[in-house]
């Protein structure tokens, strides 16, 4: 169980769940579970505007097996570009980047848009959806100690006690880039959510979901200490949200000038139109 000891929070849950002859991962359960309440999100915006939820629910799975394959080829091109070589490598449980999963998915899912003729109106409905998801999905991270930073006393700062947990130690306590990531993404809901009707051009709202994420991480990892420093006092993650937020600020620009205001309903075009007999 979690309590809170000497002014930081304990926890000494075992990073793996063990169902009889089964053995799961906090890590995973908690990204499935945050699949699904993506989804729910991203469903619940797509009806608000017409949109098709069936088509939502098969967008969310290419985004999901897309951004399992982006995070871990982004690990590896930037921790060990040498396993890119190694066919064998590709493949892990551990050793996954988030921005890999950024960067790839929305490239999958315009492919899917393209291919089907379908409104770039379903990007914005999954950035709807990407906050829940992200938040419930890093709980798993919380649990196991992943992404952890440099030692601290703060009263928000982790110690795991359970020898398994993924920590240098089980006296001290760290920041918790889980916890962190948590944080920033139920603040982006608390934006994104209540502003999805004031932003109604297509992709206005998916800019703003990639910026202030963007912005989110590029604070945090000063507090994280798995990113490789790069330059100028910056490390790669944080150079990579940079970019992030320039391309929002780029896309915002574009969608701003190069499209009109969606109406509320785009039931019209997520839905071919029926014949009455007459």
């Amino acid at each position: 169980m979690s309590t809170s000891v000497f002014g930081v929070i304990t926890i000494g849950i075992d990073p793996t769940i063990e169902l009889g002859p089964l053995t799961l991962a906090w890590h995973g359960f908690a990204i499935a579970l945050g699949v699904l309440a993506g989804a729910w999100v991203a469903a619940r915006y797509a009806r608000e505007r017409g949109l098709d939820p069936e088509r939502v629910t098969s967008l969310v799975l290419i985004v999901a097996l897309s951004g399992i394959v982006g995070a871990r080829f982004f690990y590896l091109a930037v921790a060990e570009p040498g396993a890119l070589l190694r066919p064998q490598e590709w493949v892990g449980t551990t050793g996954f980047a988030f921005y890999g999963a950024l960067i790839l998915a929305p490239i999958a899912v315009a492919l899917y848009l393209r291919r089907e003729r379908l409104t770039p109106r379903y990007l914005d409905a999954l950035a709807a959806g990407f906050p829940l998801g992200m938040a419930v999905g890093r709980i798993g991270d919380v649990i196991n100690g992943e992404h952890y930073g440099p030692p601290s006393d703060l009263p928000w700062a982790f110690r795991y006690t359970h020898p398994d947990a993924d920590v240098p130690s089980t006296v001290l306590a760290y920041h918790s880039g889980g916890f962190y990531e948590v944080v920033l993404a139920l603040g982006m809901l608390a934006v994104v959510w209540p502003l999805r009707h004031r932003l109604r051009r297509p992709l206005m709202l998916l800019w703003a979901v990639i910026a202030l994420y963007g912005a989110g991480r590029f604070v945090m990892f000063f507090f994280r200490s798995d990113s490789e420093a790069l330059a100028l006092g910056l490390n790669e993650a944080q150079w990579t949200s940079l970019a992030l937020m320039a391309a929002a600020a780029v896309g915002a620009w574009w969608s701003a000038s190069h499209s009109d205001p969606t109406p509320s309903n785009d039931a019209s075009r997520a839905r071919p139109k029926t014949r009455t007999a007459g």
